[in-house]
Parts: C-alpha cells; sequence; structure tokens
C-alpha cells in the first residue's frame, strides 16, 4: 500500500461506514458520504479496504477529509490529534503555554481545567473518534462487508486489523494517561452502544483499562516477532515498532496507571525499549540510530528520517506525515494547522520597526506566524546557556529566540498582547530541509507556504534510549549502559558525555531532548512532581506558581458525556 495512493487522498475513506459513536457522546461526521456506499466494495474488496484504512489514518493527521472536521463544534486546527495531545500535555507545564485569551483554552495555561471547559469535550472527543474509527474498521473487515475472497487479500486484512488495533492503542495512551477511568471499547462494542467504564472504581477502572490495552499490544507485538521479525511497515503506517515503542511509554508508567507505586514494570519497559534499540541501530550517530542531526526530525526533510523514509536512519518511529500540495504531481496534499505547521507558527511572528525584539517568520521558511505561544522560564534554565541566557553550546536551541533577539525570559503575563516581552520562543520545527551538520540547506527547502509539509514525530529513538536508561536506573541495572544511552543523547546536542548518569541527569536530559513533544506533563506526574515539589510561572494561575490540588493528576471527564452515559466522574470534580 502506498501513502501517496491512498492516504492523501482519502476523501472517500469513511462515508461508506455508518459514522456512529461506539461510546454514544461524540458527533462524528462522515467524510463524504455522497462518493461511495457499502455496496461498492465488492466490485474493489482491496482497494476499498484501502480506502477505508486510509480514513483511519487520516483521523490521527488532519481534523477531517476535504476540511470537515470530525469534531464537531470545535476549532478544526485545533480538534486534529497531534493539538489535541498537545493542549493536554504541553500547556499547563513549564514548557509551552497558549496566550490568546480565549476563556476555555486559555485556562489550560494555568493548568486549571472544569469539567464543562469545551476544549476537554473537543480533545476528549478526538482520542475516542480515533478509537471509534479504528473500532469501525475492524469490525467492516470482521463481518465481511468487503467481500474479501482472495487468500493473499484476506492476510492483508489480517495486517490491516493489526494496524488499527495500534491505532487504537496509540489514542488510548493517552486517554487512559489524560483522563483515567475512561470507558473501554475494542472491537465487540457495537455502533450506537456505550461502551462502559470497566468499574466506577477510579483506580481500578484505570487500571483494568491499561490492562486490556496493553495485553492487546504485546499480542500484536508477539505476532510480529513470531512471524514478521524484520516488519518495515509503509512509511506513515504503524507496526511492529510502534507497537512496541507504545508498551515502552505504557510500562515507564506502570505505576501511575495501574495506581499501585510498588508495581513498577521497568524490566518490561526495558525489554521491549532494548529490542527497538538493537532493531534499529547501526547507522546514523555513532551508530546509534539516531539522525546525525537534531534538527532532521522537525525539519521539511523529516519524512526521510521516518521508518519507511528515503534515509537509512529511521529516528522517527511513529510519524504523522503531512504534505503540500504544490510538492505532488497530482495536486494532492495531506494538511493542517497542527503537526509541523502548527509546531513552528504557533511559536513564530513578524516583528515591526517600532518591536524591541527582532524576528521574522522567512527565517522559519514560514508563510505565516502566530504569535501565540512562548516558554517558560524554569523550562528555559535547563539548558547550559552562557552567562546572559542568550546562546548555548547546545544544539537544541538552534532556531529559539532569546535575549540576544531581544525577548524576556520572564514571563510577565501569559497575554498575546506582550509577546516578544513575556518569554522566549522554543521554536523547534521549521520549514527548512536540514542536512547531517544540523544546518540548513536552503535548495533542498520548499517555497514558504502558510500550511507546512513537514510531518509531526509522534515518537522518536531518542525517546525510546531515555525511556531505557530511566528503567535501568530506576531498577538496579547496570548504570554504565544508562549512562552510555543518555550521552548519545547529549553528544549528538553538542554537550559533554557524563561519566555517569544520575536519575537528575537523566531528568534533565528528557526534559532537554523531548521538549515540547507531549511527553511533560506524564514525565512530571512519574517523576511526583506535577503537584508539588516543583513550580513554574504561573501555574494554578499564580505569578510564581503554586502547588495543583491533587486532583489535577488527571482531568476531568467531560461533564456532557458524564451525564450522557451515567459515567463516575474523576475524583474531585
Amino acid at each position: 500500500m502506498k501513502l501517496n495512493k491512498y492516504f492523501i487522498s482519502a476523501s472517500i475513506a469513511v462515508a461508506s461506514l455508518s459514522m456512529v459513536s461506539c461510546v454514544g457522546d461524540l458527533d462524528l461526521t462522515p467524510t463524504d458520504p455522497s462518493q461511495i456506499t457499502q455496496g461498492s466494495f465488492v466490485d474493489d474488496p482491496k482497494g476499498y479496504m484501502e480506502r477505508v484504512l486510509a480514513d483511519v489514518y487520516l483521523q490521527f493527521a488532519t481534523y477531517g477529509a476535504n476540511g470537515d472536521a470530525s469534531v464537531q463544534g470545535f476549532d478544526g486546527g485545533m480538534s486534529t490529534f497531534q493539538r489535541a495531545i498537545f493542549i493536554l500535555e504541553e500547556v499547563p507545564t513549564d514548557e509551552a503555554s497558549w496566550i490568546p485569551s480565549d476563556a476555555d483554552y486559555g485556562l489550560f495555561q494555568y493548568g486549571i481545567i472544569p469539567a464543562s471547559n469545551t476544549v476537554v469535550m473537543g480533545t476528549y472527543s478526538r482520542l475516542f473518534i480515533n478509537i471509534a474509527t479504528c473500532n469501525q474498521f475492524i469490525q467492516t473487515v470482521n463481518n465481511g462487508s468487503f467481500a474479501i475472497k482472495d487468500p493473499e487479500v484476506k492476510l492483508l486484512a489480517e495486517e490491516y486489523i493489526r494496524q488499527a488495533r495500534i491505532l487504537r492503542a496509540g489514542a488510548y495512551f493517552y486517554a487512559i494517561d489524560c483522563f483515567g477511568n475512561v470507558p473501554y471499547a475494542d472491537e465487540n462494542v457495537l455502533m450506537g452502544e456505550v461502551a462502559p467504564q470497566l468499574s466506577t472504581d477510579f483506580k481500578e477502572g484505570r487500571r483494568l483499562v491499561y490492562e486490556k490495552v496493553v495485553t492487546d499490544l504485546e499480542d500484536i507485538v508477539a505476532w510480529y516477532k513470531a512471524n514478521d521479525p524484520n516488519n518495515r511497515p509503509p512509511y506513515g503506517y504503524v507496526g511492529l515498532d510502534v507497537a512496541e515503542s507504545l508498551l515502552v511509554k505504557f510500562y515507564l508508567n506502570a505505576d501511575v496507571y495501574t495506581g499501585n507505586p510498588g508495581m513498577p514494570a521497568y524490566d518490561k519497559c526495558l525489554e521491549h525499549a532494548e529490542a527497538i534499540i538493537n532493531r534499529l541501530k547501526g547507522s546514523g550517530f555513532k551508530g546509534s540510530g539516531l539522525a546525525n542531526g537534531y534538527h532532521q526530525n522537525f525539519g521539511f526533510n523529516n519524512k526521510d528520517f521516518a521508518i519507511g523514509g528515503e534515509n537509512a536512519v529511521n529516528e522517527i518511529i511513529w510519524d504523522i506525515p503531512q504534505e503540500q500540495t504544490t510538492l505532488n504531481l497530482d495536486g494532492l496534499g495531506l494538511m493542517s494547522y497542527a503537526n509541523g505547521t502548527f509546531m513552528c507558527n504557533a511559536w513564530i511572528g513578524d516583528a515591526t520597526e517600532n518591536d524591541g525584539f527582532k524576528i521574522g517568520i522567512s527565517e522559519y521558511n514560514s508563510g505565516n506566524g502566530w504569535k501565540c505561544m512562548v516558554a517558560r522560564p524554569e523550562f528555559v534554565e535547563n539548558f547550559d546557556w552562557d552567562a546572559n541566557m542568550e546562546s548555548s553550546v547546545d544544539k537544541r536551541v538552534k532556531f529559539w529566540k532569546t535575549r540576544k533577539d531581544g525577548f524576556a525570559l520572564e514571563n510577565i503575563s501569559l497575554n498575546q498582547a506582550d509577546w516578544g516581552s513575556n518569554g522566549y520562543l522554543a521554536v523547534k520545527y521549521t520549514n527548512w530541509y536540514i542536512n547531517n551538520y544540523n544546518e540548513i540547506e536552503r535548495g533542498g527547502s520548499p517555497s514558504p507556504t502558510d500550511q507546512l509539509g513537514v510531518d509531526y514525530a509522534m515518537i522518536r529513538l531518542s525517546e525510546i534510549y531515555l525511556s531505557a536508561a530511566e528503567a535501568l536506573i530506576m531498577n538496579g541495572g547496570s548504570r554504565s549502559v544508562a549512562t552510555g544511552y543518555i550521552n548519545y543523547v547529549r553528544e549528538r546536542a553538542g554537550l559533554q558525555p557524563l561519566a555517569s548518569a544520575s536519575m537528575g541527569d537523566l531528568r534533565a536530559e528528557r526534559a532537554r531532548e523531548l521538549y515540547t513533544e507531549s511527553t511533560r506533563r506524564t514525565d512530571l506526574i512519574r517523576y511526583g512532581l506535577w503537584l508539588s515539589g516543583y513550580n513554574w510561572s504561573w501555574k494554578n494561575q499564580q505569578r510564581t506558581g503554586v502547588d495543583y490540588p491533587e486532583r489535577f493528576l488527571v482531568y476531568p471527564l467531560p461533564s456532557t458525556v458524564v451525564s450522557r452515559n451515567g459515567y463516575v466522574q474523576n475524583p474531585g470534580y
């Protein structure tokens, strides 16, 4: 299956399916209801199956085909999977903020989220729309709707079901992480049925959903290792490495999700992390499997470094593709106001002659800049700066705007009107072609556009290295091996290697390496630093930050979902 044939031209994909939510609480709009019906499937079983699978992937890449947002009553750009995750995982933390004054969205930068918040409903809906779409695809294959008779196509259908299960697990990771005791729906929950919470007790319910998703992933990984151990899916699709990477993320946080701090799963985390490392290492930076240039993961050519991409280095394990229409001969594209576009344009803007700071969108090869985000000083201070905090030897801040450009470190406010004087700009993504020396190559770069054809790296190999190192340190494993894993990340960034890494070193390196990659809230909770023990600017809406109440360990379930489906609300809300 070729991405450019099916994924990018997925305009008719799910119209044939009865787009009724499997959880009874979502407004899910058909993609293109006029174009195909289920009766068409018999004409080309394989082709239509691939088109329908394409929409499963489409729901992770943009808000919906042909500009039709799947989440109704919520800003289309915000309703994409990547932005929904970013809102939940990054905006309330020390790393980033969203400074426009929208009443509901604006509360996220302070971490104060009531159950009636429309953004909670929108982000929750995105996760469960994606889960519903995965389940629908599996059901449509299993009930014979595609009229598949060819044995080879039947085997292909089984592989596509595995991919849908992996994507479903990816959505469930964030649902469990952010909302806790969420309803569980797999392909056995019929469309139109309300998926149940597995327990009315918060801890037990969260643990049971976690166990179901992890068991399913373990089954998928075991199948691949027995039948397709060298699995390499085409560019843009998921397979063994994504499934096993999700297990790494689940097991790293197992004590949080099971509600039992005495039962971590570091041994399982390490087992799966090192299996991934062993498959992907051998090329790239010092043979680690990491790209030679850090920003090759975040530039115009980052698709080359995804599994199935053109480069031998496959650091981006789970990739969300984007593609500019101007670069496709057929005139089709896969664009959104999320992913690489959001991660570049939300930070940047053009300075005027009267501004005391200097920045232009042309510096990032973009056609737009929104002036919507700033970093918080407590996060910025994690990096190795000069005495004035203007410049750093750390290559990961290459595209930042700091004091050297006239930007203020401190957050005098989190208001958009103060942009330029209320925080550094932690820009990571650009529309430039980045070479092995982490330098811009203008000749290989596209023309600037409003929406950028820059993919989003959901999971990278560097995260797997750091997760393996954490599992080793926390479980009393080899400190030298853990240090070696951390040093791959440090040395690529231009920092000196550590002689022996501590847990403090690991935490700092993880913050520097994975900043704004939607891991920060999860990490701080795992470290026991989310509620108290560490404060940052405007945490809980106080200038110098104050502790969060215990209920903030998870978000509330949307009040409309609770009332409509009879769910038990999360504790404290």
